[in-house]
C-alpha cells in the first residue's frame, strides 16, 4: 500500500504530465496559421485535413482531460508504474516541442539565439499573460482555426 507521500509525488508527475498536454494544445492555437503545413505527426495531419486546427484543438483537449483522468486513477492501483511512463514520455514531448531544430542546427549558440527570439516557451507565456483570452486565441491564429 503506498504511503501518501508517495500518492502525491505520483500526482505531481501527472500534474507535470498535464501541463506538457496544455503547453502542446496551446502551441498548437499559437502557430495555427502554419500547422497545416509544419505538422509532423501523421494523425494530426488527417484530423487538420478533414476538420481543420479547431478540430485537432478540440480532440486534443479531449484527450488531454481523459488521460489525466485515468492516469489520477492509476495512481491508486498496483499500475501506478504506468504514471512513470507517461511522465517521461511527455518529459521527451516538452523538449521535443521546445528545443526542435528543423534545420538540425542543435549548437548550443543556436538555440540560446533562437530562445532569445521567440522560443514556444515565451509563445505559451504570452498566452496565458494577455487579459482577454478570446482576444489572444484570435490574434495568434489571425482567425485560421
Amino acid at each position: 500500500m503506498p504511503t501518501l507521500k508517495q500518492r502525491l509525488f505520483y500526482l505531481l508527475l501527472v500534474f507535470i504530465t498535464g501541463l506538457v498536454c496544455v503547453y502542446d494544445t496551446v502551441l498548437s492555437i499559437c502557430f495555427a496559421s502554419s500547422l497545416p503545413y509544419e505538422e509532423l505527426n501523421p494523425l494530426c495531419n488527417i484530423i487538420i485535413k478533414n476538420g481543420g486546427v479547431a478540430q485537432l484543438i478540440i480532440i486534443k483537449s479531449i484527450g488531454t482531460m481523459v488521460g489525466i483522468s485515468i492516469l489520477i486513477r492509476l495512481v491508486y492501483t498496483r499500475f501506478r508504474v504506468c504514471v512513470v511512463i507517461m511522465f517521461f514520455l511527455g518529459l521527451f514531448l516538452f523538449f521535443y516541442l521546445t528545443f526542435y531544430s528543423p534545420d538540425g542546427d542543435y549548437r548550443m549558440s543556436a538555440l540560446i539565439e533562437e530562445s532569445m527570439n521567440s522560443s514556444p516557451i515565451r509563445h505559451f507565456i504570452e498566452f496565458y499573460r494577455s487579459a482577454d483570452i478570446k482576444k489572444a486565441v484570435e490574434s495568434l491564429t489571425e482567425g485560421n482555426l
